[in-house]
């Protein structure tokens, strides 16, 4: 290919915002020189360089925007930890099945069992397949419920609540909602029933959410619609930092001194 044609072809890719494939141009041409590529398929590899950075730049992103406080894997979870947990049940939900078909997950135990790691790890795993993920503890979601009841209006995060496709409440039954913070979580769910997925994580029975609502009347209409459709993990035993805080260092790292264990 000629300098001209080339500065024509990179000039085109500039103009198209192909930023990765006009980085990679020179690189992949050489290369299909080397290999003898045909010119179908030193485009699809020119395309798949440009494909993946957008990929990658996407899920970065959308990384931000889901507000996670850490980041957290599947592949970092002590299962060990959590020996009554049922491995076949996070394999299922990492599918990502259940946000196909607008079902919530339920994680119950008390801190430090690994209800906020897997529910950001079943997050990440989301976002990656492409899902749009919002990450919110029960204290920020009702101090949010709190600034709209003083707009007045439900305003643009409350709306962003009801529509993304998989919202995660972290941490429900360490605050306690009134009763016009409760209706309006009721609404929120009401909204999102059988049409996006949440996964909730809390520390109490659902027999108790009466009292974190303020209203038994309420807990229950809530639990019948987020119930209906979900998967209910229970998980059990002591918290893992304070494990970790008795049996020293080593015991909250694995392989590659990675540091592993629920939040």
């Amino acid at each position: 290919m000629s300098d001209l044609t080339t500065e024509r072809v990179l000039q085109a890719l500039t103009n198209l915002r192909l930023s990765t494939a006009a980085a990679r141009l020179d690189s992949q041409l050489r290369a299909a020189d080397e290999r003898e590529l045909t010119p179908l398929q030193f485009l699809d590899h020119l395309l798949a360089d440009e494909t993946a950075a957008r990929d990658e730049r996407s899920i970065t992103v959308r990384t931000k925007l889901a507000h996670f406080p850490i980041i957290k894997s599947i592949e970092s979870f002590d299962f060990d930890a959590q020996p009554t947990l049922d491995r076949k049940i996070i394999q299922t939900l990492e599918t990502l099945a259940f946000v196909g078909r607008a079902e919530n997950v339920v994680m119950l135990g008390p801190p430090g069992v690994g209800k906020t790691h897997l529910s950001i790890a079943l997050g990440l795993r989301a976002l990656q397949a492409g899902h749009r993920v919002y990450f919110v503890t029960a204290q920020d979601l009702l101090d949010q419920i709190r600034v709209a009841q003083l707009d007045g209006i439900p305003g643009h995060k409350q709306r962003h609540l009801n529509n993304v496709p998989l919202l995660i409440i972290d941490e429900l039954g360490y605050v306690e909602f009134d009763k016009a913070a409760a209706t309006w979580l009721f609404q929120l769910l009401c909204q999102r029933y059988e049409r996006h997925s949440t996964i909730i994580t809390s520390n109490k029975p659902f027999a108790d959410w009466g009292h974190v609502l303020g209203d038994t009347t309420l807990a229950g209409a809530l639990l019948d619609r987020l119930l209906h459709h979900s998967h209910v993990l229970n998980l059990k035993g002591e918290s893992y930092r304070m494990r970790a805080k008795t049996q020293g260092p080593s015991h909250a790292k694995r392989k590659n001194g990675t540091q592993v264990g629920p939040s």
